[in-house]
């Protein structure tokens, strides 16, 4: 563990308001980015992000320095996002961009057009699926971390991570960009 990571603790542990700031400037993009690929909807994000700092720093006593702060942040970034993704068991559709920005230079509005391929694809995914996809493909857990991490086995991340990819795969569009590239 980070020696920032040990003072940071150490500070939140004894409910200082600074800790908890310089907590929140620290990590809430890198947690905001995670919840938001997966849940697709900035005001769900936003409240997911608010509701895992909170649950941070009441269980801030349970973190066991043996552990990356960071890590143990996202686990409750991911669990926070899946438990929500249960109750609601349900899909939010991304707003299109507007086509204003298609007018930059070529190069922006390729990216744009790539991040929408993307957008969409992960749209026609669930976001069980979505989460699952994002940890392995970003996040870069391997199967056995994202099974503890979703109370399932390895093989089950395996299967999704499978199933969606294929899914992906078989959609039109990537036939279309695939065939335009």
């Amino acid at each position: 563990m980070e020696i920032w990571e040990i003072s940071l603790v150490d500070e939140l542990k004894q409910g200082s308001t600074q800790a908890c700031e310089r907590c929140y400037r620290l990590l809430s993009s890198q947690l905001y980015t995670v919840i938001y690929k997966v849940c697709q909807n900035q005001a769900t994000a936003q409240e997911l992000l608010q509701d895992t700092f909170l649950d941070i720093f009441e269980k801030v006593h349970c973190f066991k320095k043996q552990q990356s702060f960071v890590a143990w942040c996202k686990r409750i970034a991911f669990n926070n996002t899946l438990n929500f993704i249960k109750r609601n068991n349900r899909m939010e559709f991304i707003e299109e961009l507007p086509d204003m920005l298609f007018d930059e230079e070529n190069c922006v509005s390729e990216v744009i057009a790539d991040s929408r391929l993307i957008e969409s694809l992960f749209a026609k995914i669930s976001e069980v699926e979505r989460l699952i996809l994002w940890l392995f493909i970003v996040e870069q857990y391997n199967h056995e971390e994202i099974a503890v991490l979703v109370s399932k086995s390895p093989s089950y991340s395996k299967s999704i991570v499978s199933r969606a990819l294929k899914r992906i795969r078989m959609s039109p569009e990537v036939k279309t960009y695939a065939h335009n590239q």
